[in-house]
């Protein structure tokens, strides 16, 4: 009798312990589901601007999915919400982000082309001068007649980069070409203007 009673209590007692499991899973699959909808909303955009947060999100996620695989329902109640808000926080990071790089290149894409220009021009009078300045051989001005031709070659890969939406190897690219422009400048005799030192 006390062994069947036993087993009674032992079964009353998993049921219990299995109902309480099973009415935390269903919130948590909705909160799982919830969370997986932002971070995938948010990732993909925030991965071009803020790469690194966006893996930290990304993982934040699969460790909440593997979580809820494993059965820890509250612990998937409780993280799916921050997750959630770590999600809109990294939306408006990458946004901002994105103004930032935006503004840039328009800074860059306003001034660039005129300086490569403004070199092309000089290197057209140097090129059908009689003799050169004192200053400029003609190793410089061959010197200076390549490194224009990879330069143009490389503000055409910036702006394919910028319209193809990265704007940050965009950015790299042509901060590279402030650069060599200001060497190319000096060592042709020209004042290079102050913004393509900084």
């Amino acid at each position: 009798m006390v062994k069947r009673w036993c087993a009674l209590t032992m079964v009353v007692f998993a049921s219990i312990l299995l109902s309480a499991c099973a009415s935390d899973k269903v919130p948590a699959e909705t909160a799982l589901k919830a969370a997986e909808s932002a971070v995938t909303a948010t990732v993909a955009e925030a991965s071009k601007y803020v790469p690194d947060e966006a893996k930290a999100l990304q993982d934040s996620l699969n460790s909440l999915k593997d979580s809820f695989a494993k059965g820890e329902y509250k612990t998937v109640l409780t993280g799916a919400p921050d997750l959630t808000a770590k999600a809109k926080a990294l939306a408006d990071t990458a946004a901002a982000k994105k103004a930032e790089f935006a503004k840039s290149w328009a800074d860059i894409s306003g001034g660039l082309p005129k300086v490569l220009e403004t070199i092309q021009g000089r290197v057209d009078i140097l090129s059908k001068a009689k003799t050169l300045p004192a200053n400029v051989d003609k190793a410089t001005l061959e010197g200076a007649k390549t490194g224009l031709d990879s330069m143009n070659k490389a503000w055409a890969d910036a702006q394919a980069s910028f319209s193809s939406g990265n704007m940050a190897d965009a950015l790299a690219k042509a901060n590279a070409l402030k650069g060599q422009a200001a060497e190319i400048m000096t060592k042709l005799g020209m004042q290079a203007p102050a913004a393509l030192k900084s």
